[in-house]
């Protein structure tokens, strides 16, 4: 088996040259390190990952917990949280939890078994009650995208959602719809009730600048999937709630309910107008095309795994709390003005 000694010699280095080749360090001379490739490459020498890890005490790794892979708003983080990772060297290990808690739990636990450089946490796959049994222990930087836990020793990325949830109501109520109902996501548990809260109080914030009373008779709950949506509004449609518009806390679920409203006979926007929240590929795809708020769902990916390299350099940035900006997207949906209907953004 080809060593780092047989490297070292045919390349005319030291060891510790052809080892700082090998992790990339600055301080090697392009010549220097072009011969010591040369040799690598001619040797086919295979660096052994295992004895690295042990001597390094790090794995080059990223754990990467998702509630679940087949919604379309999660792709695009977790393809920038990967092609960052990989420029500086690193692999991630993905986990899907499928909106189940104790998945969630078994995922976290094999990824601290399994010692990654850390752990991105996207939404709440892991409740508070499980994060908070680690933190007095040597543990992984956990960052957490699109959900605040409140705890100082995780750093999170978010979006403002209370800012999110106000800019979608208001723009219904710029247009002159005053019974606006909501589709929230899960209302009986506190963790997954933080993924709405946001957004719940942006729409009763609008309600209240428009001196609007909130009237929770026009409050569905939904679980953040294309079925929650359409049954949540198939529950307006036989309470004959008569809602003249409706805020969807997803994108998904927005779509459900748009399949209702059509199934039910009633048009959009002309019956019923409809906004979403995410701006998943498919917003822009279905008929009519839906007005939402757009994240930034590259920038979410990219920073968490920003934070995480600057913890691994040693700067470590515990108690951070990013929030990124939004947008609100005007399409076919809302029922806005024909000068509106140009997929116009509005930058907060």
């Amino acid at each position: 088996m080809t060593t780092l000694k047989d490297v070292a010699k045919k390349s005319g280095v030291a060891v510790g040259t052809a080892s700082a080749v090998i992790n990339n360090k600055s301080w090697v001379s392009e010549k220097t390190r072009q011969r010591v490739l040369q040799a690598i490459k001619e040797l086919n020498y295979q660096p052994n990952q295992l004895a690295r890890n042990l001597r390094t005490q790090r794995t080059n790794t990223i754990g990467v917990i998702v509630p679940d892979i087949t919604n379309p708003f999660f792709p695009q983080i977790i393809r920038n949280i990967g092609a960052l990772a990989h420029k500086y060297g690193y692999s991630i290990i993905l986990c899907d939890s499928n909106e189940d808690y104790q998945l969630g739990i078994e995922a976290f636990h094999v990824l601290l078994d399994k010692k990654v450089d850390g752990i991105i946490l996207i939404g709440g796959v892991v409740p508070k009650r499980e994060l908070v049994k680690y933190l007095d222990k040597k543990h992984p930087l956990i960052v957490v995208i699109e959900r605040d836990y409140g705890i100082p020793e995780i750093a999170t990325v978010v979006v403002d959602a209370i800012k999110g949830g106000y800019l979608a109501t208001k723009h219904l109520l710029d247009l002159g719809y005053n019974k606006i109902g909501i589709i929230t996501g899960p209302l009986d548990d506190d963790d997954f009730y933080r993924g709405s809260f946001g957004r719940y109080e942006g729409y009763k914030k609008a309600l209240e600048e428009y001196k609007i009373s909130f009237n929770p008779e026009i409050v569905k709950q939904g679980d953040f999937s294309l079925n929650g949506g359409y049954k949540a509004m198939k529950q307006f449609l036989e309470n004959n709630s008569q809602v003249q518009a409706i805020f969807a806390f997803n994108d998904l679920m927005a779509i459900g309910a748009m399949e209702a409203i059509k199934e039910k006979g009633l048009r959009i926007p002309e019956d019923i107008a409809v906004v979403g929240y995410d701006d998943i590929p498919e917003a822009s795809y279905v008929f009519p095309t839906l007005t939402t708020i757009r994240l930034p769902k590259a920038q979410l990916g990219r920073m968490a795994v920003e934070i995480l390299l600057n913890h691994t350099k040693k700067k470590p940035e515990f108690s951070i709390k990013k929030v990124l900006p939004l947008e609100l997207i005007t399409r076919q949906s809302c029922g806005a003005p024909l000068k509106l209907k140009s997929n116009l953004k509005w930058r907060y």
